[in-house]
């Protein structure tokens, strides 16, 4: 793989010149599943839960042409498919996959915001002198995807960051669509206004009251129209509509969040078990954190219990962290307060919010404290992860006295073990769920 490379100096970065680039992974969770197991090539495959109530996270093209689309119920894709191969989830294996992509893309491209597991806008307009117009570089990026790692990708190309996330959404699959700055007009007209990011079902039913369905159909509208059915938003559509938005990337490091959920078949009744299984997402947040350079200062607890209550809660932090046991000694008191209100648990999740990019030094060392002696021990942790697969260590209190340590990966359908990136057999427990991507 090519050495990483700078920005090109001397090359403007000319405001119409289509090079923002929105890259996605096609159908990435079953795409890596396909690469790792080429027998499922050609098969209607999903990853998801098998169980009663589990749910499609991710569907390749061969399901899609079936109707089988993500965050379906995995009853109803069952239905639609007779046939349907079910894989279990890897989210560590999709995070490696995904780290190996965005290191393939800054080789090419210096400004990259990944924006999901999946998917990342860049700026490829410093690039051009070393590597040609953004369509050159768009396709330079897909090629090496594929060859170097056996996945397709879509990308598409616009003066504006939403209008290159709707072009490599038309561009799917795998394929490429750069729209020149004088036809992002003529280019958004027909569409649907809910291609536009942020218009969900309630503005799209106010828009279709004021007789509003395409993207065209904005600029007959008097802006003080729009603005009473959609809001402040009405600005950025209008922009978006006459083709004169010229938002590139950000860095909006407080807006985003990490976090982990699951929703299992049957209820936990056992406080423990809760105890147990909220530390295990603890840990897995605070090892995303540290992986993607982050601390947070605020974690957040999601319980559900079968009827549908939900309840959501928070703890603010004295100085951000990205330490698993500083998280997990927040979610647990946060549990201990609310068991009694949910005896019963049929979804947890653990998120962290507030996020800060953490400094060349990392987070500040703690020096007193139950987990001040922790930052040493989960730095050796992941080093081992990191070597011996996410599976090889874990919390003496994570694991159930009948349980016995298992390697991460999947199992084939004919019941052989598909190996994970070390060749071990993975394990099934754990898996993490409510990661979607198209």
């Amino acid at each position: 793989m090519d050495p990483q490379v700078p920005h090109a100096a001397g090359v403007p970065e000319d405001p119409e010149v289509p090079g923002i680039l929105h890259l996605d992974m096609d159908a990435f969770f079953a795409s890596v599943e396909i690469r790792d197991d080429p027998s499922l090539r050609g098969l209607p495959v999903v990853v998801g839960g098998a169980g009663a109530r589990g749910v499609v996270a991710a569907a390749s093209y061969p399901a899609r042409e079936r109707g089988i689309r993500s965050a379906m119920p995995m009853a109803t894709a069952r239905r639609l498919a007779p046939d349907l191969v079910i894989v279990p989830g890897r989210m560590e294996r999709y995070r490696e996959i995904s780290r190996q992509v965005m290191d393939l893309l800054r080789t090419v491209v210096a400004d990259v915001e990944q924006i999901s597991v999946d998917e990342a806008f860049l700026d490829a307009r410093p690039a051009r002198r070393l590597f040609g117009p953004p369509e050159e570089i768009a396709g330079l990026l897909r090629r090496r995807i594929r060859d170097d790692l056996g996945l397709p990708s879509s990308v598409g190309g616009s003066v504006s960051r939403a209008v290159a996330k709707i072009a490599s959404a038309r561009a799917k699959p795998d394929g490429m669509l750069i729209v020149p700055a004088d036809r992002t007009a003529a280019f958004l007209a027909p569409l649907p206004v809910s291609v536009i990011s942020g218009i969900g079902p309630t503005a799209v039913a106010a828009l279709e009251r004021i007789g509003v369905r395409t993207v065209g159909d904005v600029r007959d509208i008097p802006a003080s129209t729009l603005t009473r059915a959609i809001g402040p938003q009405a600005v950025q559509v209008m922009r978006l509509a006459d083709g004169t938005d010229r938002t590139g990337l950000g860095r909006r490091v407080r807006d985003k969040s990490l976090g982990t959920e699951r929703t299992w078949d049957e209820d936990l009744t056992d406080p423990q078990e809760v105890r147990r299984r909220i530390t295990m997402m603890a840990d897995d947040v605070a090892r995303q954190l540290r992986r993607s350079g982050f601390s947070a200062r605020t974690v957040v607890l999601k319980l559900r219990s079968t009827d549908g209550t939900t309840i959501t809660r928070s703890a603010t932090l004295d100085q951000p962290t990205s330490s698993g046991e500083r998280l997990r000694e927040h979610v647990v008191a946060l549990w201990e307060r609310e068991r009694a209100r949910m005896p019963r648990v049929r979804l947890a999740g653990v998120r962290a919010t507030h996020l800060a990019a953490a400094g060349p030094g990392g987070e500040p060392r703690e020096l007193t404290g139950r987990s001040a002696g922790w930052q040493d021990l989960e730095t050796a942790m992941d080093r081992a992860r990191d070597r011996f697969g996410a599976a090889s260590l874990a919390r003496g209190s994570t694991l159930r006295n009948d349980e016995t340590v298992r390697s991460e990966g999947s199992v084939r359908r004919d019941g052989a073990s598909r190996p994970g990136t070390d060749g071990r057999r993975p394990g099934t427990d754990g898996r993490r769920g409510s990661h979607s991507q198209g």
